[in-house]
């Protein structure tokens, strides 16, 4: 039978074989897990094993070690920020309007952006320059992408022309992942679930008005 024995706490698992795809998607999902419930300190191999399901042959077989699985969640919240920022309904011709509704659809509670911060932190410490890449190259990315919609806005007169943009990108994109970290930690001191008020602010300080 094409299954895969172990096992845990003294019990005998099985654990039916995954396409590679999908296993690689289950490891990812179970370490962003691993760091949101236990922080980035609990994400070893034989806690990933014990999350998935497998051995910690298993998840060896797809990813060579934790620096591997950091490039993957790297790359993970890459394409979920991504889509979170790029695919949001609303005139792609007014800069303001759009940045207004990324912040409206990402400042609600979420460990997406929490778990970033954690991983941000943890290359930034580990001083590993393949990871410090991966994760400078998704910030630039995102950060390129705020300061075309503010560019939208100066040519519409929506944002001052005096505005540094790429300062502007810079603190809407601090303000999204410092207000979804807030939300995950379960802060109630500040009111981050109001992106109206948190809107007001930021627009007034690009609009030059």
């Amino acid at each position: 039978m094409p299954s895969l024995f172990r096992v845990v706490f003294g019990e005998m698992v099985i654990k039916s074989r995954r396409p590679t795809s999908v296993r690689r998607r289950e490891i990812i999902d179970a370490a962003r897990r691993v760091i949101t419930e236990h922080g980035m300190q609990s994400l070893t191999i034989g806690n990933l094993a014990r999350a998935v399901g497998v051995s910690e042959g298993a998840i060896y077989r797809h990813f060579r070690g934790k620096k591997r699985i950091m490039a993957g969640l790297i790359e993970d919240i890459d394409i979920r920020l991504s889509k979170r920022m790029d695919l949001i309904d609303g005139d792609p011709d007014s800069g303001l309007r759009k940045l207004e509704q990324v912040l409206h659809h990402n400042v609600a509670p979420s460990t997406l952006t929490g778990v970033s911060f954690l991983v941000i932190a943890e290359v930034l410490m580990n001083g590993d320059d393949e990871l410090r890449q991966l994760m400078q190259a998704s910030i630039d990315k995102h950060l390129a992408m705020i300061e075309a919609q503010l560019t939208v806005g100066v040519q519409k007169g929506e944002v001052g022309s005096e505005v540094d943009l790429k300062a502007a990108s810079l603190q809407f994109y601090g303000l999204i992942q410092a207000v979804n970290t807030l939300n995950h930690f379960g802060s109630e001191e500040l009111p981050v679930g109001d992106s109206r008020k948190l809107w007001q602010i930021f627009n007034g300080g690009v609009s030059g008005r």
